[in-house]
């Protein structure tokens, strides 16, 4: 059956993406629905974080088309149904939609935990100062780090560094969160405090789409595993048939070398 168009937070149709004559997206089409849990696992190369990077607008795509809450992303559609550029106002502000957390954290160095939440409530949404300064405190006790508001990045490992930058996500009140592989850059034993970060906003029904080399992670709180091979969506489904009954060639071999 068709998902109804409300739906659905993201959707990407026939998305082709190049770096000069290499080609990295081969038309990768994808729906994500409100409070979908989506995980996209591949090998390295195969596509996974331009894609996401892509649905924001952090890489251009050469055709197709993406659509963040029913609007297209980056662009306006003309009554012909051609797309033209948006202002980049526009694209600022659909972007606030979408939170987004990098592998490399991304915070301010020289501004505290709670500084770096508050920077852009404040001067992108116009929260005032002690709206934005209680929100950013119930944030980091969300996130575990209610002791921490005034340590600098510096000061802090690299999985609280990451939980502060889920919570700076989150301040946005996005409608989606796209985390790019958030624990490749973590010492292995902070890995699994930003995975339970991920898990509880995961329960709670926030709308996610992550790109993770974590296997047990993505079986365990995965709606729909999503494969990628050289560029291409070559296989999806609920995690248990993923990991135990993949069907595609290609999905079978990443998971035997990986699992």
């Amino acid at each position: 059956m068709a998902q109804r168009r409300e739906e659905l937070v993201i959707e990407a149709l026939d998305i082709h993406k190049s770096f000069g004559d290499l080609e990295i997206l081969k038309g990768i089409s994808l729906q994500v629905r409100r409070g979908e849990v989506v995980v996209l696992i591949g090998a390295s190369g195969s596509g996974k974080t331009t894609f996401i990077r892509c649905i924001n607008l952090l890489e251009e795509i050469q055709s197709g088309r993406i659509r963040v809450n029913g609007n297209p992303m980056g662009y306006r559609e003309l009554a012909d149904g051609s797309l033209v550029r948006d202002s980049e106002r526009n694209i600022a502000r659909q972007r606030r939609d979408i939170g987004m957390v990098f592998q490399r954290f991304n915070l301010f160095p020289h501004m505290t935990a709670l500084e770096n939440i508050i920077e852009a409530p404040i001067h992108v949404l116009g929260v005032s100062r002690d709206a934005a300064l209680a929100q950013a405190h119930g944030l980091l006790s969300r996130v575990g780090l209610a002791d921490k508001a005034a340590h600098y990045p510096s000061m802090l490992s690299g999985g609280q560094q990451q939980r502060v930058a889920i919570a700076r996500a989150l301040a946005m009140k996005p409608q989606a969160m796209l985390f790019d592989e958030p624990t490749s850059a973590l010492d292995p034993e902070t890995v699994g405090e930003v995975l339970q970060v991920m898990k509880e906003l995961a329960e709670e029904g926030m709308t996610m789409v992550i790109v993770t080399h974590e296997m047990g992670f993505a079986r365990e709180v995965a709606d729909r595993v999503v494969v990628l091979d050289q560029g291409e969506l070559i296989e999806q489904g609920p995690p248990e048939q993923i990991f135990t009954r993949p069907s595609h060639p290609r999905t079978q071999a990443f998971l035997s070398r990986v699992l």
